[in-house]
């Protein structure tokens, strides 16, 4: 009874610290991972991946790796404007043939999920592309091919022995029939894990696991339950509903890019921010704010911008009496680190001029705000302008 009373108060304290961390660790971020495969039965065709593709192009979306993913999941690392991932799955002849062309023409990368025992293989399905296509696809920067298991079985329902040889096969066949490749990444196949399956996965040296579940990824999502997106068959109207391009707050009146407080970009690094909607005038669905405190609690706007240019950058704030007249923006360019204090009591719901400052595609342009002593803190949206934009002399809008 004893043991029964300790096991239980365990439980109880580990399920108190989990949510005592989610608690004061915010989640809002929202990181999406498409997943298509090159095949009619999916309704894939050319016509609609590259009005896709094209969407993605025209309205700056930046498809990133799996291991950038990894990155901006473990470490916060920063990503480029609008990121999200492009997967495949199943190896499909398609993906050399119409899709492989239409992402290079567009500099993009995508992740090829494939079963390795069907590599170069006519089956029932259809053809599959062969080791000689995969290796160019990699090599030219376009496809990184990583895990869908050695004979896409459903991993949940074989025994552990056979699972293993599902998982750890195909990590072998991908990394000694490519050059200097390593497979970091697995897709179960039909989405279908377990914990034994997961467990295999981790001792086998993958880093994540990917599931279907049409739902986006937050940075608390465990690895090895990573959420895809399907958009096989989309219409334009419903592809751009899916990538969360209807759920973006309104542009800005000129040109560049806005960053929100619920984007990829966005990242909460200390606690006691919170979301609010209590004050009018704020940019998308909310803001955050902080308490007056002692100036240590951070968040932070980063991207790698899409060009090297200098901007205008403008910060958008929800005005109140209690708020700081000292709010402090710290801003990260090409030269430097330049300190800019504004009055969050005034010009709320408003885009404000920070100043101008030259960034590089090289260098990630970073801007934080810390809570002030004097008064809540609000942080919400942030504006990129190219200093090219016809929109050069605006202060307030």
């Amino acid at each position: 009874m004893k043991n029964s009373r300790n096991i239980n108060l365990m439980r109880k304290f580990v399920l108190a610290f989990i949510l005592l961390i989610l608690f004061i660790t915010p989640v809002f971020a929202q990181f999406r991972v498409l997943l298509y495969h090159a095949h009619s039965t999916f309704n894939f065709t050319e016509s609609l991946f590259t009005q896709h593709m094209d969407f993605l192009k025209e309205h700056d979306y930046h498809p990133v790796t799996l291991d950038q993913f990894y990155g901006w999941i473990k470490n916060d690392d920063v990503m480029p404007i609008r990121p999200l991932v492009i997967s495949f799955d199943d190896n499909y002849i398609p993906v050399y043939t119409t899709a492989y062309p239409i992402l290079n023409a567009r500099g993009f990368i995508a992740v090829n999920f494939t079963h390795s025992s069907y590599v170069g293989v006519v089956s029932g399905s259809g053809d599959h592309c062969d080791w000689n296509e995969i290796m160019e696809m990699e090599n030219n920067d376009t496809f990184i091919t990583e895990s869908h298991s050695k004979t896409h079985p459903n991993l949940t329902t074989l025994s552990e022995s056979a699972a293993k040889e599902e998982i750890e096969g195909s990590k072998a066949a991908i990394e000694s029939n490519m050059t200097s490749k390593v497979c970091n990444f697995i897709a179960y196949p039909g989405g279908n894990y377990n914990s034994t399956v997961i467990t295999l996965c981790q001792n086998a040296g993958y880093l994540g696991g990917f599931t279907v579940g049409n739902a986006v990824n937050y940075k608390t999502t465990p690895l090895f339950e990573l959420k895809r997106i399907g958009v096989d068959g989309a219409s334009l109207e419903t592809f751009k509903d899916r990538i969360g391009y209807n759920a973006l707050p309104t542009p800005p009146p000129g040109e560049g890019w806005t960053i929100d407080n619920k984007e990829v970009n966005f990242s909460i690094q200390s606690s006691g921010w919170n979301e609010s909607t209590s004050d009018a005038g704020y940019y998308g669905n909310n803001y955050l704010s902080h308490d007056a405190g002692d100036g240590t609690h951070k968040v932070r706007w980063a991207a790698y911008l899409p060009s090297t240019s200098i901007y205008h950058v403008y910060a958008w704030w929800t005005s109140h009496p209690s708020r700081t007249s000292g709010a402090q923006y710290e801003i990260h360019h090409k030269n430097g680190t330049s300190l800019v204090t504004v009055n969050q009591k005034e010009n709320g719901g408003a885009w404000n001029l920070l100043g101008t400052f030259e960034f590089t595609v090289d260098s990630a342009a970073m801007i934080f705000l810390n809570d002030s002593p004097d008064g809540s803190t609000a942080a919400d949206g942030i504006w990129f302008e190219p200093f090219t934009s016809r929109v050069t002399a605006w202060i307030y809008y």
